[in-house]
């Protein structure tokens, strides 16, 4: 059984799984395959796991007519033709449940960071070297009693909810299907409503869905005109789903208060005209950059795919 990883990996993080198999990386630690050495090593390869986002398309499954099953080390699976490898018989696992924790942390750490000023207030104290405070200052805002929106009220979302809510916010969101009442009171009664009245009520949004051709510029500014003007906008999801640039007018002319962004629409770039807002906080899509939420991930990518080796179907697998 050969298993290819689209990165090379320390060994330790992965041997358990495949010490009976034939492993292939890149070389260089780290590093990731040039598309055309990993075509070389494809036809005679059984499991293929990607890694960061690592592309996997039509052409390469068509070059790896052995392949059993996809891996992915993370929740999203945009950059891996799922359709097409289901049509092929090849089944695709990812990780949707080791990224809840650390990104749902990380969302808070944004929306903290951006609502009270913290990376303003950093520049600004590391610039002056002088501690300056107006005595009364309208440029932030403090998170207990205010409304969060959180569209797309899945693992992600749900536990966002729940970390927002124990700092005193109260919750609504906008989802296919209600909350079932246990949970719904867990979040103090969280209320389900329609994009737009969410866009209209909520004193922050957070978006916590996957990038599909239905959610691709899902917030535009149509969207974006719906929000209060002392809200902000929280993506910790796909940079897609937001229109960077309606976002950026936005953000200029003051229609909304704030951003935090992890995640950014033309990756691995950020855009200019991002990076020369005072009203945003932007981090690199960074929401599981720790080693051991890293390894959780690759490992439940491996137990599903060692579930489809043995012919059963796994939760995670699509």
């Amino acid at each position: 059984m050969k298993i290819v990883f689209s990165h090379n990996i320390p060994e330790e993080y992965h041997q358990e799984y495949t010490k009976d198999m034939t492993v292939v990386k890149p070389e260089g630690f780290l590093e990731c395959w040039k598309r055309e050495d990993l075509l070389k090593e494809l036809p005679d390869t059984d499991i293929m796991i990607t890694i960061m986002d690592y592309p996997f398309d039509r052409e390469l499954i068509d070059a790896a007519p052995n392949l059993k099953a996809i891996g992915n080390q993370g929740s999203g699976t945009d950059k891996i033709d799922v359709a097409y490898a289901k049509e092929k018989g090849v089944a695709v696992c990812n990780a949707p449940r080791a990224v809840i924790d650390a990104t749902s942390e990380m969302t808070i750490a944004l929306m903290m960071a951006a609502c009270r000023g913290v990376v303003r207030y950093d520049r600004n104290l590391r610039s002056t070297l002088v501690m300056e405070r107006p005595l009364y200052f309208d440029g932030d805002m403090t998170l207990y009693d205010k409304t969060l929106g959180v569209i797309g009220m899945g693992r992600i979302g749900y536990v966002v909810a729940t970390k927002a809510h124990a700092l005193g916010m109260k919750i609504i969101y906008t989802d296919m299907f209600d909350l079932d009442k246990e949970r719904s009171e867990a979040l103090g009664g969280a209320v389900r409503m329609s994009m737009e009245d969410l866009l209209a009520a909520a004193d922050v949004v957070t978006i916590h869905m996957p990038l599909m051709e239905s959610t691709y510029h899902l917030i535009d500014a149509g969207k974006l005109a719906l929000m209060k003007p002392t809200a902000y906008l929280i993506n910790a999801a796909r940079g897609p789903i937001v229109e960077e640039k309606a976002l950026v007018d936005a953000l200029k002319n003051r229609r909304i208060k704030g951003a935090a962004l992890d995640v950014h629409e033309f990756e691995p770039n950020l855009s200019p005209e991002v990076a020369q807002l005072d009203n945003i906080v932007v981090t690199p899509h960074c929401c599981t950059n720790l080693t051991s939420e890293r390894v959780r991930l690759l490992h439940e990518a491996l137990d599903g795919v060692a579930a489809v080796l043995k012919g059963e179907r796994p939760y995670n697998q699509l």
